[in-house]
């Protein structure tokens, strides 16, 4: 288990089997299976957790108030507001759990999305298809250590809020301001020229074009056809096989310098979008 710096999340709980995590700016997703106990936590970001299974004991309470015992069937959404207190007392369960940056819910949901001013009983819902989908999408990332991709797990996280936003009974806020063609020009070319920065941001993209992130994720599916990380993945395999059918790097050189973070996830996403292996690729290129 990573430790989690106090100074943005601090917290104790029992002790945790079978722990994967995935740790990102602003994000963190665990999947663990918890003992029967009690935990406390309290942070900078909000978490999200969500029980995969079924409590047969649950009681909580935020802040100073009284404990309240309630029942937590299987895949149960909880939300804790960042810098709020909560404790725990209950009994083993499988857990996802996700931490997010406020700012990422306030330009989703605005004025309106006010958590830490909420009744505790609007902190917590049944979770809906497409949240569930997209927080087992996150936990299946984490567990599989080595082939997250920074960049889609930024979107996830994205689409994550704005489920979540959604099912607490917030509306997204709707931007009014659209990405103007220059803009969009203007993101293609920083794109084009950091195609081998591993790290690109949904957020750094973002920025460029003056917009909060979740905007901007709509307006440049809405101008350029697709979400930002899939356009991102389709130029930086169009760029690897320029390099592959140029023949001079090797394979390695080639996945560092379109962004990827190993050989392996390069062969493995260029297979996956070409219906060949680099090697293949390049063997049919050079007949």
């Amino acid at each position: 288990m990573p430790d989690i710096d106090p100074q943005i999340f601090s917290i104790s709980r029992p002790s945790l089997g079978g722990y994967k995590a995935f740790v990102q700016r602003d994000m963190i997703v665990e999947t663990y299976r918890s003992a029967a106990g009690q935990m406390i936590s309290r942070g900078s970001l909000h978490r999200i957790s969500i029980n995969r299974t079924a409590h047969g004991k649950y009681a909580y309470r935020f802040g100073s108030g009284a404990f309240r015992k309630v029942e937590r069937p299987p895949f149960t959404l909880g939300f804790q507001p960042a810098a709020t207190v909560l404790e725990v007392d209950g009994d083993a369960a499988d857990y996802i759990s996700i931490f997010q940056s406020p700012a990422l819910y306030s330009s989703i949901g605005g004025s309106r999305f006010d958590p830490e001013h909420w009744d505790s009983d609007a902190l917590s819902a049944t979770t809906d298809p497409t949240t569930l989908q997209v927080a087992l999408s996150l936990a299946f990332a984490a567990e599989k250590t080595g082939r997250d991709d920074p960049l889609l797990m930024q979107h996830l996280g994205m689409a994550l809020a704005c489920c979540v936003v959604k099912l607490l009974g917030a509306k997204p806020e709707v931007g009014d301001r659209p990405l103007t063609s220059d803009n969009l020009r203007r993101v293609i070319d920083y794109i084009e020229n950091l195609l081998g920065k591993s790290d690109l941001s949904v957020e750094e993209l973002a920025g460029v074009a003056h917009m909060s992130p979740f905007h901007f994720s709509r307006e440049f599916k809405r101008a350029a056809g697709m979400a930002p990380h899939r356009f991102v993945l389709e130029r930086r395999i169009e760029r690897a096989r320029l390099y592959l059918a140029d023949g001079k790097e090797t394979l390695a050189n080639i996945a560092y310098a379109t962004g990827f973070s190993s050989q392996a996830h390069f062969s493995s996403v260029f297979r996956r979008l070409m219906g060949a292996t680099p090697k293949e690729y390049q063997r049919s290129v050079r007949l």
